[in-house]
């Protein structure tokens, strides 16, 4: 962008360019860009913590993980639920994760969503008014004490699924979770591509961040929205250039190294002992779950 110069009368009021409302649209991009390479880096130290989870073999924490989703799925009280989610906090504490954030990243999403999805049924269901919020006869609108539980029980059940798929996610190296999705009889191929979607995504976000820094490094004072779009549209096709070009060069480089069309990898050792124990404890503690939730009335 080339500087503006100014003649020897002083500039009127509204020749100077629009003052930007807030950040740059480049600064920003480049600090989400660079904030997810930082926590998927964050993801993949947390991996390697001598914790509890860390040292169990992927596919005994999949088949566990299993094991515990499926007695969340199929509670039907909000007790039973609430303690399969103390026992995934105590795994977490015990896995040396930071709780704080581990919380804050299983509510904060999904959960969060379903609450609000779920907040008409609080009206909808009927029994026992808790709260009246509007009465035109005939019309009422009241809060029942059926969609209040039935609300609670599905917000619950979900964040404590989420939970227990972050704490795999958390506590397994990306590679190692990939192996041990092999359990659930997942093709080898979807395998395949899926870790080298994964790969792309880290030499995607890489390539974009230099490109916005180069931006943000070579520009002097404020431009108009029509110049950051412009530069916006110019980016993105060199990105999608440079991504299919890659491609490219990584087909051909696996094809000289023998690449057929299946990823080999070497053999996964024999599961241990404390790994079988692992997921013996799951499926127990599932089905005390679901012996507890039956038994209440």
């Amino acid at each position: 962008m080339a500087l503006r110069t100014w003649d020897t009368q002083p500039p009127s009021p509204g020749s100077y360019p629009p003052a930007p409302a807030g950040p740059d649209f480049v600064g920003r991009t480049v600090s989400g860009i660079t904030g997810a390479l930082e926590r998927a880096i964050f993801n993949e130290e947390q991996a390697r913590l001598p914790g509890l989870l860390q040292r169990i073999d992927a596919r005994a924490k999949v088949m566990a993980t299993l094991f515990l989703l499926l007695g969340t799925g199929l509670a039907r009280h909000l007790l039973p639920i609430a303690a399969l989610y103390l026992v995934t906090i105590l795994l977490a504490r015990l896995s040396l994760l930071p709780l704080a954030g581990f919380v804050k990243r299983a509510w904060l999403g999904i959960p969060l969503f379903a609450g609000i999805v779920v907040l008409p049924s609080i009206f909808m269901l009927p029994g026992h008014p808790l709260l009246t919020v509007l009465e035109v006869p005939p019309f009422r609108l009241a809060v029942t004490d059926n969609g209040v539980s039935g609300a609670t029980l599905l917000i619950a059940r979900v964040g404590t699924s989420v939970s227990l798929a972050l704490l795999l996610v958390f506590t397994t190296r990306w590679t190692e979770l990939l192996r041990g999705l092999r359990v659930l009889g997942v093709p080898a191929s979807f395998l395949a591509v899926l870790s080298m979607t994964y790969r792309y995504i880290f030499l995607f976000l890489r390539g974009a961040n230099n490109l916005f820094l180069a931006r943000a490094s070579r520009t002097v004072g404020a431009t108009t929205g029509a110049e950051q779009r412009r530069w916006a549209a110019a980016a993105t096709g060199t990105l999608v250039s440079r991504s299919v070009k890659l491609s490219g060069e990584v087909l051909l480089a696996m094809r000289a190294r023998g690449f057929e069309g299946e990823i080999r990898s070497p053999g996964a050792a024999r599961m241990r002992d404390e790994d079988w124990l692992v997921v013996a404890l799951a499926a127990v503690v599932a089905a005390s779950v679901l012996l507890l939730d039956g038994g209440i009335v």
